[in-house]
């Protein structure tokens, strides 16, 4: 006779769940069925049997038969209107003659299948800290929960779909791991009455490791499978100390039962996957998938298709197939569908017609005229082309009116103020409200550490904000080189800053801004002159117009090499790339005022430095030197101080 199994509701089941994981060593795995994968559109596995393969059997085997359970009964020994599932490897078996035939079966079904709701919730708690849940066992063949995890999660996981990858079955408390105990859609599954009769060894052997001090919970399950019910036969009497919890409308009945009696199993009654997991979302506080992920993909293919595309602009038409890529990049800028071919149209040609790209952007807004991030790129030309911050201010507040839930508009609206507009209140606010929309979006924490850093002088919170960027995305070279500047200037913490700029090189190779801090490090803070020159060629070949790698490059073979005539070449080229950057004007203003005597010519780089922003201490400090120093103006220098005195105050 079966002992009853306790039984809750999942509302308890949800604050139990959450109130045992609050300890950090307490975690569990989760074992799902195709039932969970109903919602996304894959036909469970009684449904597959009765209203898909028996009548395809029987149309192909007795077509004359018009009661379908009746014959199946007769012909399927495990078969039953009432669990069809159970038929499930019998039938399969007898429809498809060929393993070929199977499996092209399951392919049609589980390809183009989108995860719903519920996954996109697991997905969210499988990436929870210290591996909560980041464990995952199923019978499915779909790639429902990895793809959840692609498309919601910043998460690679490691997927087993076949007992050769048996070894790699390690759990971590970062990366998730999925185990496909029947294998893959596309590698032999394994759907057979005799196939799913147990489970390879390797694997076997490998999940009792995983469970060895975890709790499991079964969701969308029928227990049907011999080689499912063997393995957890086989587990060690020590093995899941924090439970077993069975998730279904109905008590489980299966061959699997026995063994859920024996570990003292808890039901949990509720059908619909997804239901389930909206209980659990609210009771965990899961965070909905933030629109900028899905933005984040187009967003850096377009970055790195601008990158193409301006070398090929640059090619010299007597390179060989010059006009055949350099019209690929026409008709492709035209291509693209959206607001984003206006913007490439516009910034193709800035610098050499700046009138004609404001015009295409102008055109295009009217074209466009609800894209907010056209106005920020628009913004964007203004501020850095035009030098007009007030307008450029009036477009990022119309962008973000547009739409004030855009984590990446607020960003590039606080940023402008920071750096442009010097408005520090504006700026935090921006960077605060994005936070609230998008609380663990990577790039906001990062940007908004360096600001209280920087400009607020917050230490703590900013080390906070910055340990928190780089757990979101460790790859992240503008947080990690920022974090390094940090911790050289605030912490003097060295060998760390170190460690952060070599971990940046190393997730960014070919990254000018993360290879240029490493090689400003090695040459200015380490003093090793030999180490640092490599990387700054590096950053130079990665981007031969990045006017910071240039400037950068530059006051290296100024100071430390004393090579000056390769110093000054690569500041005009600097100032080339981009004329109307601070950096460069300033740099090279001092280069000619000490190396080259050229009083004059110093001081017109100084003055084109100071209109472009007159309250940066960038430009304050030595021209005030300069003016004092060199033109013996002690007027204009007291007048310079003063401001500087303002602007620091």
């Amino acid at each position: 006779m079966s002992k009853p199994l306790r039984r809750i509701t999942i509302e308890e089941f949800a604050r139990r769940l959450k109130v045992t994981t609050a300890a950090s060593d307490k975690r569990f795995a989760f074992f799902l069925g195709a039932g969970c994968s109903v919602s996304s559109g894959v036909p469970s596995a009684g449904t597959l049997v009765k209203d898909y393969w028996l009548p395809r059997l029987r149309d192909l085997r007795a077509p004359s038969r018009k009661d379908l359970d009746t014959w199946a009964s007769e012909i399927l020994p495990d078969y039953s209107p009432s669990n069809s599932a159970a038929a499930y490897g019998q039938v399969i078996d007898q429809l498809f003659f060929q393993s070929e035939e199977r499996q092209r079966e399951i392919e049609s079904l589980c390809d183009g299948r989108f995860p719903a709701f519920g996954y996109a919730v697991l997905s969210g708690l499988v990436t929870l800290e210290a591996g909560k849940f980041n464990v995952v066992l199923t019978t499915n063949f779909d790639d429902l929960i990895a793809d959840a995890l692609y498309l919601f999660t910043t998460a690679r996981p490691l997927v087993i779909h076949h007992e050769s990858l048996a070894a790699y079955i390690r759990p971590t408390r970062t990366r998730p791991l999925i185990v496909k105990l029947h294998g893959d859609h596309r590698l032999s599954p394994h759907n057979t009455a005799r196939e799913t009769a147990t489970i390879k060894n390797e694997i076997e052997a490998s999940v009792r490791t995983l469970l060895h001090d975890r709790g499991l919970i079964f969701a969308g399950y029928g227990g049907n499978d011999k080689g499912i019910q063997k393995m957890f036969e086989d587990l060690p009497t020590e093995a899941l100390p924090l439970g077993v919890f069975w998730i279904s409308e109905f008590e489980p009945q299966g061959i699997v039962r026995p063994w859920l009696e024996s570990r003292n199993a808890v039901w949990v009654q509720k059908s619909d996957f997804d239901e389930c997991m909206l209980i659990i979302r609210d009771e965990f506080q899961i965070q909905h998938p933030q629109r900028k992920r899905f933005d984040e993909v187009f967003d850096k293919y377009t970055e790195t298709y601008k990158t193409l595309s301006a070398r090929i602009v640059s090619l010299p038409d007597t390179t060989p197939e010059a006009s055949l890529l350099k019209e690929a990049v026409r008709r492709t800028d035209q291509s693209f569908p959206d607001w984003r071919a206006v913007t490439l149209e516009a910034q193709r040609i800035e610098r050499e017609d700046p009138d004609q790209a404001e015009s295409i952007f102008r055109k295009g807004i009217a074209q466009f005229p609800q894209s907010g991030r056209l106005l920020a790129d628009f913004a964007n030309f203004i501020q850095t082309t035009r030098r007009d911050t007030k307008a450029a201010s009036d477009l990022y507040e119309r962008a973000i009116a547009m739409d004030a839930t855009d984590s990446s508009l607020l960003l590039g609206f606080a940023n402008f103020a920071e750096w442009f507009a010097e408005d520090y209140d504006r700026a935090e606010s921006l960077f605060k409200r994005g936070l609230e929309i998008a609380p663990n979006e990577s790039d906001l924490l990062g940007y908004y550490a360096d600001f209280l850093a920087r400009i607020r002088n917050n230490v703590d919170e900013a080390e906070t904000l910055f340990e928190r960027a780089l757990k979101i995305d460790p790859t992240d070279s503008v947080c990690l080189s920022n974090y390094a500047d940090f911790l050289e200037d605030k912490k003097k913490n060295l060998e760390k800053a170190e460690e952060l700029l070599r971990q940046a090189v190393a997730t960014n190779p070919s990254d000018t801004y993360a290879l240029t801090h490493l090689a400003n490090f090695l040459a200015f803070t380490r003093g090793d002159s030999d180490s640092a020159q490599p990387y700054f060629q590096r950053a130079i070949e990665a981007d031969t117009e990045n006017s910071f790698a240039l400037r950068c490059y530059a006051g290296f073979l100024w100071k430390p090499r004393g090579k000056h005539d390769d110093a000054e070449e690569l500041f005009k080229r600097a100032l080339a790339a981009d004329p109307r950057n601070m950096g460069p004007l300033v740099d090279y203003a001092e280069f000619l005022w000490e190396v080259r005597q050229l009083h004059e010519d110093a001081e017109k780089l100084f003055s084109r430095a100071l209109e472009l922003n007159p309250r940066s201490t960038m430009v304050l400090v030595p021209f005030a030197r300069f003016l004092r120093e060199v033109r013996k103006d002690t007027n204009r220098a007291a007048e310079l101080e003063q401001r500087l005195k303002k602007v620091n105050a």
